[in-house]
């Protein structure tokens, strides 16, 4: 395994620290996994599907108002990272409608939380 592969357990691990918050004060936390498992030599099927799911990760984590408010804000900062990743590989219409529709996922969800994403 190459040094900057995480063993499966440990990347199910970093998944849950970061949907539960559960080390609100270290936010690279969120960049390691971004980056996780991620060549730009595989497969664009592959990519997209990464790239959707580490958003839907990071969407999840921003809607649950219980999860500590600056870990939300910070997985708000990351969330259009994999956004942009899957800009870059837009080919076609469906890729685009594909995009399009995560965009409004994210408009629609974080209009509904936006006060609770305060800092008192």
């Amino acid at each position: 395994m190459p040094s900057h592969e995480l063993p499966p357990l440990s990347i199910r691990r970093l998944e849950e620290k970061i949907r539960t918050g559960s080390e609100p004060e270290n936010p690279m936390l969120i960049r390691v996994w971004l980056s996780h498992g991620l060549s730009e030599n595989a497969p664009t099927a592959y990519l997209r599907a990464q790239y959707t799911a580490k958003f839907q990760l990071l969407l999840e984590t921003i809607v649950d108002e219980l999860v500590p408010v600056h870990w939300r804000i910070s997985c708000l900062d990351c969330v259009y990272l994999p956004l942009s990743s899957l800009k870059k590989l837009s080919d076609c219409e469906a890729s685009e409608q594909h995009l399009q529709a995560l965009l409004n996922e994210l408009a629609v969800s974080t209009r509904y939380v936006e006060r609770s994403l305060t800092i008192s």
